[in-house]
């Protein structure tokens, strides 16, 4: 992967994954500078005729030529330049997706909205970036040097030297931008923070602002902004200083320039040919303090995208084992301080309860990653599902063919599970844009939505998290009737986790998980008989008549 590799080999292989694009941007350049090194000669002889009264032998029609090919040539460089970057970006984003798709979610959660979309975004912009503008004013500066060196020398040997105010303007101009850089990497660490704001804001503000008057969101922003905007001010402050250095540079050497040609004794129509090289030459040196700027901010990034991959990568402090029998899996699993070995019927259903923050979702994660590590096609509903800013198909599908056996079991689905209520129409339904995150539905309907593609995604085990929550016991008990009595969880091992007694009637085992962080079994035939897990429900159904 590009990605593993360290950031100098990056480009070595870079440059020659996309060498025959290179050549002809190289080539470009060369077309491009030899063109533009013809202007001081033809502006010198251009001046001479003015002055020596030959107007009539004048003509521009070169000229014409010369600024076509400078335009074509210019175009076709940058062009071959950024091209090649834009595919690197997107290949690189596409193995850092890989990476997050393969690894455990445990491993990056710490990582906030914001931070991840500093990475996956800001970051590899960055890169791009640097391999597009910053590698063609490198060659920029190469070529420059080579075509332009001759061409001035012929002018005459020692005006070399007038050139040296120019060059240490923009020496220090250099020096200056990075001696400020750093202040630029705090600023731009700082934009993960701002953009989660920004993503929490949005996220929170039809539940929150909307019905509620908080100043809260306002004031976090304005804090976090305020500590970008200050890092980025510091970081222009030197800039914005230096920054008039560079045209008092280039007025001292065109100065220096001239009183050097009247010492050499050239025609006045030389200081034309002079300035002209002047001006050329400015164009590279300008762009070599930004490389170092460019540079520097791509280092930042690679280094940002190295630490989430060394995250992704990282064997997980909390270890989850299978071991697998005949007619059933024992999962050894982190429960708080203590390891607990749980046993699961194969192609049975079996209900985990226990009080709320006991810490029934994090085992089933745990049971989810245990399976994951040992290639079990798995499928895991959480409470809170996402969905995808597209239609309600491709959500339950995921990239699966469209056979007409598998629409034809998603109708089925959504009827059962009382989503075809959204649309009579089949097909309506099926093209509905659900919205960013199901915005346009319910979340009950968010939820069933998953449960439809769980059951879809032919998967041998489904974690369902309190998949019932958001109904009422009476489409619950509709739900599970039809999803056992059409076999729908024929030769499936389904394992879910509820507060309701009435989810629990399906289930051929219960899972007690107790505060003391232990845990208490029973196998149900009839009835529960577990005086601790008869004690859970009936305390239940106590608070509920209460209420």
């Amino acid at each position: 992967m590009r990605l593993k590799k360290n950031f100098g080999m990056w480009i070595f292989n870079h440059f020659f994954e996309f060498i025959p694009y290179y050549i002809g941007a190289i080539f470009s350049l060369y077309v491009l500078h030899r063109t533009q090194a013809e202007i001081p000669q033809l502006a010198k002889d251009l001046g001479d005729k003015v002055i020596s009264h030959q107007m009539g032998d004048i003509k521009i029609s070169w000229f014409f030529v010369l600024a076509f090919l400078i335009i074509i040539f210019r175009t076709l460089s940058r062009w071959l330049f950024f091209y090649p970057a834009r595919i690197q970006q997107k290949n690189l984003r596409i193995e850092m997706i890989e990476l997050i798709e393969k690894a455990n979610p445990t491993n990056y959660e710490d990582y906030n909205d914001g931070q991840m979309y500093q990475v996956l975004f800001n970051d590899f912009n960055r890169l791009r970036g640097f391999i597009g503008f910053a590698l063609l004013q490198v060659g920029n500066i190469i070529i420059a040097a080579y075509v332009l060196i001759p061409k001035i020398e012929q002018l005459h040997p020692g005006i070399f030297v007038a050139f040296t105010p120019m060059v240490l303007s923009v020496v220090i101009f250099s020096i200056v931008i990075f001696i400020f850089q750093p202040y630029l990497k705090k600023a731009l660490d700082m934009q993960g923070e701002v953009q989660n704001v920004i993503i929490e804001t949005f996220n929170a503000k039809s539940s929150i602002a909307s019905f509620q008057k908080e100043s809260s969101f306002l004031e976090q922003f304005s804090l976090i902004s305020q500590k970008e905007l200050l890092n980025f001010f510091k970081s222009s402050a030197g800039p914005a200083v230096a920054r008039p250095l560079i045209p008092l540079g280039v007025s001292l050497s065109l100065l220096w320039g001239a009183v050097l040609l009247r010492d050499f004794q050239l025609e006045v129509t030389s200081l034309i040919m002079f300035s002209s090289f002047l001006f050329l030459v400015l164009e590279p040196l300008m762009f070599l303090s930004w490389i170092g700027i460019i540079m520097a901010g791509a280092l930042g990034s690679w280094k940002r995208i190295k630490k989430l991959i060394e995250t992704l990568e990282m064997d997980s402090d909390v270890q989850c084992q299978l071991t697998e029998y005949a007619n059933e899996d024992k999962f050894l699993v982190p429960f708080w301080k203590n390891e607990i070995e749980l046993e699961f019927k194969k192609n049975q259903t079996t209900g985990i309860c226990g009080k709320t923050g006991v810490g029934k979702s994090t085992v089933l994660i745990h049971i989810a990653n245990a399976l994951k590590n040992a290639d079990k096609k798995v499928s895991l509903v959480m409470q809170e599902p996402h969905l995808f800013n597209d239609t309600l198909l491709n959500n339950v599908l995921l990239g699966k063919e469209e056979k007409e056996e598998v629409l034809a079991k998603v109708r089925e689905l959504l009827d059962l599970f009382q989503l075809d209520q959204v649309s009579n129409d089949s097909e309506e339904l099926f093209n509905m844009i659900v919205g960013e995150n199901g915005k346009k539905l319910s979340g009950g309907q968010i939820k069933r939505l998953a449960l439809v593609r769980s059951l879809i995604s032919h998967s041998d085990y489904l974690l369902w998290d309190d998949p019932f929550s958001s109904v009422d016991n009476i489409l619950e008990n509709q739900i599970l009737s039809k999803l056992y009595d059409g076999g729908y969880l024929e030769g499936k091992t389904l394992i879910f986790t509820s507060h309701r007694l009435t989810t629990f009637k399906f289930a051929s085992r219960v899972i007690l998980l107790k505060d003391d962080h232990s845990y208490v079994v029973e196998n149900i035939v009839n009835e529960i008989k577990n005086r601790e897990i008869n004690e859970f429900f009936q305390y239940q159904m106590a608070s509920l008549s209460q209420t």
